[in-house]
């Protein structure tokens, strides 16, 4: 830059040398510097009519070649402009590598505007979605799936959940589809669809099994239960057989509950859509299962505290909801010392409504936290069977949250306690009605 304006000043006086020799021999230096000036400014115009012509039509790679300060301006543009065109094929090969590898991916991946328009969708949409290039493109992807679900995701602006839905073109394959949150500036979202046909059908066949095999297990053990009775009043005054009967019906009442938590589990996993549509009064809910927790275990009882917002009611089943918490409640009683202090709390927040119960017993190390709401597992198996748990619990409730596109947090520190809360969305929560509430004073 320094040197083209040390060369435009070189120039001008030049060009002002030039013109003293016509001043001295007419006598008059006005007219030969004013026809100097206009050309210097009609070079310049000239040079501005270049480059302007230049960018309107942008198909020149070469730039004008100029004297001066435009040399330094046309140089500048062409060292840009070759930056851009290498940034541009950098680019374009990156592109090119992530549609390759797009392209190779078995999961369908499709790109939305904000509205739920295509925008783009690799191969694997077409054989999985039954997606056309590019006919499809621009058209509204719910229309094309037509799955009730699956359109208030699309709809909805946060990220969904897996959702397993069946394609829409091979009813034979079931797809997990999940939608993100959206990115970019223009709000786009991605829909990824993955084959999950092998797993589900495995899933299916476990579940049938575990849902037939718990219905066949019912009636024997409640015929069983029935003669064992029938034997402890028979033998009510011999002391040698009442504990051996004693213990074959504490037993038996073990698999009566672990089958109907069985079929509880198989009910939930086989259910269809929730609907959701009838108020549930969880205060009162509540009330009752801590009453029914206060009878789990003998003096010295355990010291439950409730807190619950009278006004915030969910929408939802209240057979399900009563199942979840009073497990919940329930674990909390059983697999803490006697007399342990047990608060529980229904409130509403920012994100909806929170059920947590906390307990100050000895805690569970954090490694086994990730796995408390597997089917069977157990911190101490030990105890557990002695506290009459099945292992399903926390299955159960986990299952009945998902139900309720709710999420379930455990927290826990050995030596102090643990929390489990259950975080239910705002669309669940309705007010309670004005007689309900508690009256004033």
């Amino acid at each position: 830059m320094i040197r083209a304006w040390r060369n435009e000043i070189v120039c001008v006086l030049a060009l002002a040398a030039a013109l003293l020799l016509p001043g001295l021999l007419l006598g008059n230096f006005r007219l030969p510097f004013l026809l100097g000036f206009l050309g210097y400014l009609g070079w310049h115009l000239f040079n501005f009519l270049l480059l302007q012509t230049w960018i309107a039509r942008r198909r020149s790679f070469r730039l004008p070649v100029s004297l001066g300060v435009w040399e330094a301006v046309f140089d500048g543009l062409q060292r840009g402009q070759l930056r851009k065109r290498r940034r541009d094929r950098r680019l374009i090969a990156s592109l090119s590598d992530y549609r390759q590898a797009a392209a190779s991916l078995p999961d369908a991946l499709v790109v939305m505007s904000e509205g739920g328009r295509i925008r783009w969708f690799n191969p694997a949409a077409r054989k999985l979605l039954g997606l056309n290039w590019p006919e499809d493109l621009e058209r509204d992807l719910s229309g094309l799936l037509r799955h009730p679900v699956l359109e208030d995701d699309l709809a909805g602006g946060r990220p969904s959940r897996p959702l397993e839905v069946p394609s829409p073109i091979n009813g034979a394959l079931m797809l997990s589809v999940q939608v993100t949150a959206p990115f970019g500036n223009q709000r786009e979202r991605l829909l990824q669809a993955r084959d999950i046909t092998s797993v589900f059908r495995l899933e299916q066949v476990r579940r049938d099994f575990l849902a037939n095999a718990s219905h066949e297990l019912r009636t024997p053990i409640t015929v069983f239960r029935g003669y064992l009775e029938a034997l402890r009043e028979a033998f009510s005054g011999d002391p040698e057989w009442q504990r051996p009967l004693a213990q074959m019906d504490q037993q038996a009442q073990r698999m009566q509950d672990l089958v109907g938590d069985l079929l509880e589990l198989s009910r939930l996993e086989m259910a269809g859509r929730l609907d959701a549509d009838a108020p549930v009064p969880i205060p009162e809910m509540l009330s009752e299962i801590v009453e029914e927790a206060r009878a789990l275990r003998r003096e010295p009882r355990h010291d439950l505290r409730l807190r619950a917002d009278p006004s915030a009611w969910l929408l939802g089943e209240e057979a399900e909801l009563r199942s979840a918490f009073s497990n919940i409640i329930f674990n909390a009683v059983r697999h803490t010392r006697p007399g342990t202090r047990v608060e529980i709390e229904w409130r509403t927040d920012g994100e909806g409504a929170s059920f947590s119960v906390r307990d100050h017993g000895q805690g569970i190390a954090a490694y086994h936290l990730p796995r408390l709401s597997e089917r069977f597992y157990r911190v101490d198996a030990g105890r557990s069977r002695d506290s009459g748990g099945t292992g399903l619990g926390l299955a159960i409730v986990k299952q009945v949250l998902d139900r309720y596109s709710a999420e379930l947090k455990i927290a826990s520190e050995v030596g102090v306690g643990s929390t489990f809360i259950c975080q239910f969305p705002e669309s669940l929560v309705q007010l309670a009605p004005p007689a309900d509430l508690p009256k004033a004073g």
